[in-house]
């Protein structure tokens, strides 16, 4: 596959990993040591099947992307869990819901991306008391059917994409980042990140951030 690469954008996958034919002894081959591990600590059989799926599919992107075959593709994970790829001038960011992943390959600068599957949760004032600011929450003030499942997802999904794109991940307490509602552009730890709900629908919640506005275009997956 010839990569279609292009200077000052952000390539995004969405997929289901119903939308994969990979054989299972063949994703394992293409794991390292520590995902190896970490898959055979998974318990139910289809979150491990969807483990392996999504991290396989990563490598297939990212090796179809960037015209190098899977064997030579070298990847290092940061302490914490920021994928990247020393040989190549591109910063790359994954997702994983459910049976859902989304992918991120920038070439101008750090990425950052995160999905959610909507589904009914029954404690989500609470959740949302953990992950909100003092700011964030008197928006919504005494209103508590203003926070709908879904607006606490597109939250969520805001927080994780730019602590992910900070290399941060969940190490960083979500209730220090503010990033507002709406907002499109949020400061952390004085740098300025860039926000972009991704363009999905139905049952997926997803954002992406990045250092500075960007064309985000979505490919399909390779075949």
């Amino acid at each position: 596959m010839r990569s279609n690469r292009q200077t000052g954008t952000i390539d995004v996958w969405v997929f289901r990993h119903s939308q994969l034919t990979i054989p299972p002894l063949h994703m394992r081959e293409m794991l390292s040591p520590t995902e190896r591990e970490r898959a055979v600590k998974i318990r139910h059989m289809d979150m491990r099947l969807s483990y392996l799926q999504a991290k396989c599919a990563f490598r297939i992107i990212l090796s179809a992307h960037l015209n190098v075959p899977l064997r030579d593709l070298q990847m290092t994970i940061s302490r914490f869990g920021k994928p990247r790829l020393p040989a190549h001038d591109i910063e790359v960011s994954q997702a994983h819901s459910r049976d859902w992943s989304a992918v991120a390959v920038s070439t101008l600068g750090c990425v950052g991306i995160d999905i959610e599957v909507w589904r009914p949760l029954a404690n989500c004032r609470q959740l949302a008391s953990q992950v909100m600011t003092d700011q964030e929450a008197r928006v919504l003030g005494d209103k508590p059917s203003e926070l709908t499942v879904r607006k606490f997802l597109e939250l969520w999904t805001r927080k994780e994409a730019v602590l992910k794109c900070a290399g941060l991940g969940l190490r960083q307490e979500p209730r220090g980042l503010h990033t507002g509602w709406d907002e499109p552009a949020v400061q952390f730890a004085d740098v300025q990140y860039s926000l972009n709900a991704l363009p999905v629908c139905g049952q997926l919640v997803g954002h992406l951030a990045s250092h500075a506005p960007q064309k985000i275009i979505m490919r399909s997956l390779p075949s």
